[in-house]
Order: C-alpha cells, then structure tokens, then sequence
C-alpha cells in the first residue's frame, strides 16, 4: 500500500514537472537550452561533406595591406570578376552592396566587367521585417540590371544572439523574394520553387524535385559542415589577381588555377575590423560568408538537417519525466540514480545517433523531464549539475590591450542606438572616430612595446573624457571610437577638441622617456534614414579628412547638414 502510494505521488510529480516544462518550452531559458542541445550535437558530429566547388575569395588584411584603406576603388572588384570569368568561374558572387556611386570611371569599369562576366550575383538587404523592397539597400540600377540575379542576404541571430538557421524567402507585399544563396543554388541546379508550405521548400525541375525542410518563418536549419578555417577553399584576393596575371603571361601560377572551373566565388572582406562576425554553433567568431557559404552547400548537396515534428519530442518529454516514477524510491540512492542516468545517456545516444543522419529530435525537453522529475523526486542536486552541462557562449566584450569595447559588441550598441533613435525622432547622438597619428612612427623608432603604451594611454584618455552612459571602443589598429548618447554635432565637436587638446598636453611616460602623441578625429551625428555604417563612413570620411588636412584636429562633415 505504501509503494503503491509513493508511486502514485511519483507519477503526479512527473507529469507536473512535464506540464511545467510543456507551457514554457518556448520560454527564453528553455529556448536557449533547447538551442545549446542542437549546438552539442554539432560539436560532437564529425565534419560533413561539403561542395567542393565553392570557393571564398577573401579580402583579408593581407590584401588591405598590399592595396590600401578600404573601400577601395571598383576598378579591383572589376578586375576579380574579369579574372574569375576568365578562369572559368560558373557564378560570382559580391558579398557587399554597391548601392552608392563611387566615381564615373570606376562605376562603368565595374558594370562593364558584370555585364560581360554574365554571372555575377548581387545581394541586397531588407531593413526590417517587413520585406519592404521600396526601403531595401539595393545594388545601383546599372549593377543590378547587369548582373545575372539579385537576392537578399539578411540572416537573423536566434535569441541568444548565435545564428543556426538562415531565411530563405522573404515574403513582400506583392512578391517572394530570395536569398542571394537560394538564387545561386536554384540556378545551378536548374530548379525552380514551386511551393511554399509551412515545414517545406518544394524545389522542381526537368525530372527533378527537391523538398528542404523549413521551420518557423521561412528559415532553413544550417547543416554545418565544420570550422571556418577547415571548410570551403579560401583564397585571397590579391593572389588570384597576381595568378591571374601569371596565367594570362603564361608564366606558372602559384594557385591551382584549374579549381576555378566551374566553381562558385564568393567574393568577401574578412579583413578585421572590417567585416560581420557572427556566433555559430561551432565558433563563437565566424564570417557572415561562412554562413552563406554552409547554407548555399547545404542546398546544393541537399544536405538537410530535418528537424522531427514538435508533438514528438513533447510526447517524449511526458514518457521520460514519469519514467523516474517507477525507478526512484529513496532506498538506494545511488542505483537509482545511476538508473536515471543510465536511461539519459541511452536516450541521448539514440538522439545524437539520428542526428547523425541528420534527423534533428530536441533531446533537451525529454531529458530535462527527466531529470526534474528525478529532482523532485529525489535530490535537487542532480538536475542543477546536468543543467550545468549546459554551456552558453560568453564572448568577450572588451579589448584585451585598451581595456575599451571590442568592435563588435560597440557594433550591437550601436545597432540598438539607431534603432531606438529610428523610433523616437527625439533621440540624437553622436560617433567620434580617432586615429593615433603617425602611430607607425612609435612602433618603427620605438618598438611596439611604445605603440601599445601609447594606445593605452590614449584609450585612458577617452574613457575619461566621456560621460558613463557612452561608449568607447576600439575600431581596430589604432583607431577608436566613441558613441555619445543624447549628443548634438556640436556636443560631439567639443568632446573630440577636449580629448584632441588632453592627448597632445599629455606626454605618454614610458620606463625611461616620455613620448608625445596626438590625435586626429571625426565627427558624424545620427540622421534620419541612417544606419550603422552610414554613421561610421561619414566619422571616418571627416578623420580621413582632418588627417589629410594637417592631422591633430578634429573635423566633421555634417556642418550646415538641415540635422545638425
């Protein structure tokens, strides 16, 4: 009577901890867990095949160095597109948007170069969700109607701010629109999308279909195919260029020039400081090419992640979490949770075994219904060590020599400021770009031990000058950043003077002598219609412009601007 009780009261035990756990399964915490499951499985999975044609053709800073500050000028990406052409390129594809005019020679170089190329893909990129292709960020019309196809390239982190799956169409008002790695992949293999639906992409063409499982919002799970630096070829640009050239000498070329036949170029900057880091299952540090390259291989190789029904793993989620009923009775602690234990890691053998093959079962809601309910049960101690195993990502925030924000968690801020300020027209602030000058003078007659000292110093020097609510931040090199909140131009203009006028009366004191430094700075305040990098290129176009003018000044372009 008494076992009959206590198993009764373990039952109902079990299926109140699965009710809980069923009503906030999409909850942030359980999402997240739910996510950190999917992230272990992808670390544990052995590197998959990948499509050996694509190739990531990077802008890194080896290339920066060898051609200049970037942007450069559109003669070089209308000579990588020749180049690939020539070499034998089925598809190129620009992972950057030349929505603005750079120069009249430059510009008909570059649509010369896509218009005979005849395969030369272009991305855009949608502002918000509501896929308004009125507001988007298109190529320039002479681009765009020169290349072989267009599509969008947004990719949206999860809630965790790591990305996993990637939007494959975006539905407009009066259009579906693409993305830029579907329409590459759809043209390669000769397939059109014939429907649409819920869990499913269906793709058809002569003799052929193509079903790519979906979930929520049109997004496709990444089936990732390994780290950054072990997948895909990469190489860089300049060398293709000079192999190129080689070729075209008919001198031997460095590369293998004959991987370029009927490949797939993705053209990138993977510079640092210069391009899109996102977190990944496997990284916390990947390109945003990466991403496009795994979901465009993905697609090609049918190589799909499908992820089960959601009624399955909820089922699994009340059997498992009444199961410790009948294995927990408090009399042999240990057996009884090595039981417990023993059930778990069969269950997620045969989870991790599925997605092996890629069938996706979220493992994280039954065993964590099964281990409540031993919690409950039991021991509170058992299931906070297994919710321990969860790891999350904990990237850092600042730069190991400044002590100022690294770029990228500047970037998120930033990203969030303009989007507060694009729904309060009240809201201004401003950016201060600074750049130490003549800062390869101390590194060459001093040594780099002086150059760090220096940044340092300087770095001090605008935490100190700013108020708590701003940001510093170093944008790379030997360039900062600053972003004022609640600031006007002319706020701005006299927090850069102040800190123009600290750095030169502040001599940087080393072990034996002192260093005198100075800085120059740029100026931009937020507009209406602004984003992130407009805000950024106008700062760094008016430090460009006070260096050009004599350095140790502080400049700005938005004088006189109706914002202002």
């Amino acid at each position: 009577m008494k076992l009959k009780k206590s198993l009764l009261i373990n039952l109902y035990l079990g299926l109140v901890v699965a009710a809980i756990i069923t009503s906030l399964s999409q909850q942030g915490l359980l999402k997240r867990l739910e996510f950190s499951g999917l992230d272990t499985f992808f670390r544990l999975k052995q590197n998959t095949a990948y499509n050996d044609r694509i190739i990531i053709i990077e802008i890194s800073d080896y290339d920066v160095v060898k051609v200049g500050r970037w942007p450069w000028e559109r003669k070089w990406e209308a000579a990588i597109a020749q180049a690939l052409a020539r070499l034998g390129a089925k598809y190129i594809y620009f992972d950057m948007i030349f929505s603005e005019a750079a120069g009249a020679a430059d510009d008909s170089l570059l649509e010369e170069a896509i218009r005979s190329s005849k395969n030369v893909y272009l991305p855009f990129v949608f502002q918000d969700t509501s896929f308004d292709i009125q507001k988007a960020f298109l190529p320039l019309p002479r681009f765009e109607g020169s290349s072989k196809g267009t599509g969008a390239f947004n990719i949206y982190p999860d809630i965790d701010g790591t990305t996993r799956r990637i939007p494959l169409i975006f539905a407009g008002k009066d259009k579906i629109y693409p993305h830029a790695a579907l329409k590459i992949a759809l043209d390669d293999m000769g397939l059109e999308i014939k429907n649409i639906a819920p869990q499913y992409l269906t793709l058809s063409g002569p003799g052929k279909e193509v079903k790519m499982p979906l979930v929520e919002r049109n997004n496709m799970l990444i089936n990732w195919a390994g780290k950054w630096k072990h997948t895909f070829k990469h190489y860089s640009f300049t060398d293709v260029l000079a192999a190129y050239k080689d070729y075209l000498n008919g001198e031997p070329a460095k590369i293998d020039l004959a991987e370029f036949k009927n490949s797939i170029c993705l053209v990138a900057v993977t510079a640092i400081g210069l391009y899109d880091i996102k977190s990944v299952p496997l990284e916390p540090e990947y390109p945003g090419i990466g991403i496009f390259a795994t979901a465009l291989s993905n697609i090609m190789e049918q190589n799909f992640l499908y992820p089960v029904a959601r009624w399955v793993p909820i089922l699994l989620l009340y059997l498992l979490a009444m199961l410790p009923a009948f294995l927990i009775f408090g009399e042999r602690p240990f057996k009884e949770t090595f039981a417990v234990l023993l059930v778990g890691v069969a269950y997620f053998a045969v989870d991790f075994s599925l997605f092996r093959i890629n069938i996706w079962l979220d493992s994280s809601l039954p065993l964590l219904g099964l281990f409540g309910s031993s919690l409950a049960i039991e021991t509170y101690n058992f299931i906070r060590v297994a919710l321990e195993r969860q790891s999350f990502f904990n990237m850092s925030i600042t730069d190991g020599l400044t002590g100022l924000y690294n770029i990228r968690y500047f970037r998120m801020l930033l990203d969030t400021e303009v989007l507060m300020a694009k729904h309060d027209p009240t809201k201004k602030f401003a950016l201060v770009m600074a750049d130490v000058d003549h800062f390869k003078h101390f590194n060459d007659t001093y040594g780099h031990q002086v150059g760090d000292l220096v940044l340092k110093e300087i770095a001090s020097i605008l935490k100190n000058s700013v108020r708590s609510s701003d940001i510093a931040a170093r944008y790379g090199g030997e360039e900062m950043i600053l972003l004022l909140r609640g600031s006007s131009l002319k706020d701005g203009l006299n927090v850069a003077e102040k800190i123009r006028k600290v750095v030169e009366n502040s001599p940087v004191k080393g072990q034996n002598a002192s260093y005198k430094a100075t800085v120059s700075l740029g100026v931009s305040i937020f507009r209406p219609g602004d984003n992130s990098d407009m805000l950024i290129k106008r700062a760094d176009e008016a430090l460009y412009q006070a260096k050009e003018s004599g350095r140790n000044r502080v400049t700005s372009l938005e004088q006189g601007h109706p914002s202002t």
